[in-house]
């Protein structure tokens, strides 16, 4: 009996690069919406990677020590691009660290002031005949880094008058809190922090107050609070009057007290700070005031020396059900994708069976 011929050598069938069955491209468009849905307009580099990757596995003819690196560098990449849609969670206590910028700012600049001067600023300061000029934050802007507009500010006209009308539409930063729309536009010189002015408050008028006139309760005195859309200019002496708060009841929208503190959300949750307003105290320190459904009664006690009592403020949160559950069909989807990439790898490269004799 012959020997059979040799049949002569041939390489294996070469595997098509993009050759992908119905279902493959239905998951391919899971994975891609779910990157979108996770990571934003990254997701697009996110879904690239991921099939970059999982073509990689399925085409290689054994997976060599590059393939680990690899893998590591898409979860870190993925891990970034988590962490940069999930900010820090705000505190649960006082809120956003931002919005204490500007107050504290303004709270360190009366420090400031008191210790060069030996008082605070008067809430404003008046002429020969008594008549309001401009307001104490004209006086604290060599302490706010703005001493450029202080020199150039005529003490003896009102904060409109011919030569300091034009100082006092310059836009002072420190005196806009940053999540006010309408106060920070363009050429727009409002105030969003008021001084409380009473005969039992902070502030009295045009008499300035010393730390002494608080005996031991600084922090326990509010001097600046928030105040959303305020029409005031910085340089302007009108504040927050204790005597003008029944005005309130009258004018809900005109509340003299507030500020339009939202909805903060991270990826995970969403935290509702609305009703809350911060304020500085006379020892230099903010703290968030709860305004709900306070009387106004309850609010001029809260406002007079001593009488803030601080408390927790804990936030309404709500779970973003949505992105974790895109989060959830992201990973599924991708770990499905690579699964089957190494599932096909290994049926592909598998040695053909031998034929029977």
């Amino acid at each position: 009996m012959s020997e059979p011929e040799p049949q002569p050598a041939t390489s294996p069938p070469r595997r098509p690069w993009f050759q992908f069955s119905l279902r493959t491209l239905l998951l391919l468009f899971v994975v891609l919406g779910s990157s979108l849905a996770v990571f934003g307009a990254w997701g697009i580099a996110v879904f690239g990677l991921a099939v970059g990757l999982a073509m990689y596995v399925r085409h290689v003819r054994r997976l060599t020590s590059l393939t680990y690196p690899l893998l590591a560098f898409f979860c870190l990449v993925g891990l970034w691009l988590l962490w940069r849609n999930f900010e820090a969670t705000p505190s649960v206590s006082y809120g956003p660290p931002r919005c204490y910028t500007e107050l504290h700012d303004i709270a360190q600049a009366l420090q400031d002031y008191h210790q060069a001067n030996g008082s605070f600023p008067p809430a404003y300061v008046v002429d020969k005949n008594g008549k309001p000029l401009f307001s104490w934050r004209v006086l604290i802007l060599p302490y706010l880094h703005r001493a450029d507009i202080y020199k150039a500010f005529d003490f003896t006209e009102p904060w409109d008058g011919l030569k300091n009308k034009k100082l006092s539409a310059i836009q002072v930063r420190a005196f806009i809190w940053p999540d006010d729309p309408n106060a920070s536009l363009p050429g727009t010189a409002r105030t969003s922090y008021l001084a409380v002015v009473g005969a039992n408050a902070a502030w009295t008028g045009a008499q300035p107050r010393k730390l002494t006139d608080f005996a031991g309760r600084t922090h326990q005195t509010i001097m600046v609070a928030e105040v959303v859309n305020s029409d005031i200019n910085w340089a302007e002496p009108r504040d927050l009057s204790l005597e003008t708060l029944d005005a309130a009841e009258t004018k809900p929208h005109a509340l003299p007290v507030s500020s339009n503190h939202g909805r903060i959300a991270d990826f995970f949750f969403t935290y509702d700070y609305g009703g809350r307003v911060n304020v500085a105290m006379a020892d230099c320190s903010e703290h968030p005031l709860w305004l709900g459904s306070r009387s106004t009664e309850n609010l001029r006690k809260l406002l007079q020396i001593g009488g803030f009592k601080e408390a927790s403020y804990d936030p309404a949160v709500r779970t973003n059900w949505p992105n974790i559950a895109a989060l959830a069909v992201w990973l599924l989807s991708v770990g499905t994708l690579l699964t089957q990439a190494v599932r096909s790898r290994q049926v592909l490269s598998a040695p053909p069976t031998p034929l029977a004799v």
